[in-house]
C-alpha cells in the first residue's frame, strides 16, 4: 500500500481521520453547512439541511436512509460508494486501494469501531477531535 501523503492531491483538505484497513490514518473531507428549502407537512416552505458533502452526495444519503435495514448488501453498497467518493475528493486511489482500506473484515476486531467511524463521517457528523488534534477516540 501506498504511504497516505503520497497519494494526496492537490485540492486535498483537513477533516476527520481515521485509521483505514491498512493501519495508516487518512483524512475524509469536513462536511459543510448546506442549507434549502423543504416543504411541511402543511405544504409551507421551511428551511431543510444541516452538515453535508454536496447535493450530488445528498441523493446517496436519501437512498441509504430509504434502504431497508434487512437489506444488507444494498445499505453496504452504498456505504462503500459514500466512503469512496469522500476519499476520492482527498485522494488519488485506485479500486485496488480502496479495497484494501475499506473492507468489512469480520476477523479483524478494529473494523468494526473503524466502521462506526466512517459511518458518523459519512452522514455528517465527524468524530470529535481529540486533544491531540485527531479525529479518532
Amino acid at each position: 500500500m501506498r504511504d497516505e501523503r503520497t497519494v494526496r492531491k492537490a485540492t486535498f483538505t483537513e477533516g476527520p481521520r481515521v485509521v483505514l484497513g491498512d493501519g495508516q490514518e487518512w483524512t475524509f473531507p469536513r462536511p459543510w453547512l448546506r442549507l434549502y428549502p423543504v416543504r411541511g407537512a402543511d405544504g409551507r416552505l421551511a428551511v431543510g439541511g444541516g452538515m453535508g458533502y454536496g447535493a450530488d452526495y445528498e441523493e446517496l444519503v436519501d437512498r441509504l436512509v430509504e434502504c431497508g435495514t434487512d437489506d444488507t448488501s444494498s445499505r453496504l453498497a452504498l456505504q462503500f460508494q459514500m466512503a469512496g467518493l469522500l476519499l476520492g475528493r482527498n485522494y488519488e486511489l485506485d479500486d485496488r486501494d480502496l479495497r484494501r482500506l475499506l473492507a468489512v473484515d469480520l476477523a479483524d476486531p478494529s473494523c468494526e469501531g473503524r466502521w462506526a467511524q466512517i459511518n458518523q463521517i459519512l452522514l455528517g457528523r465527524p468524530p470529535k477531535p481529540s486533544a491531540d488534534g485527531s479525529a479518532t477516540p
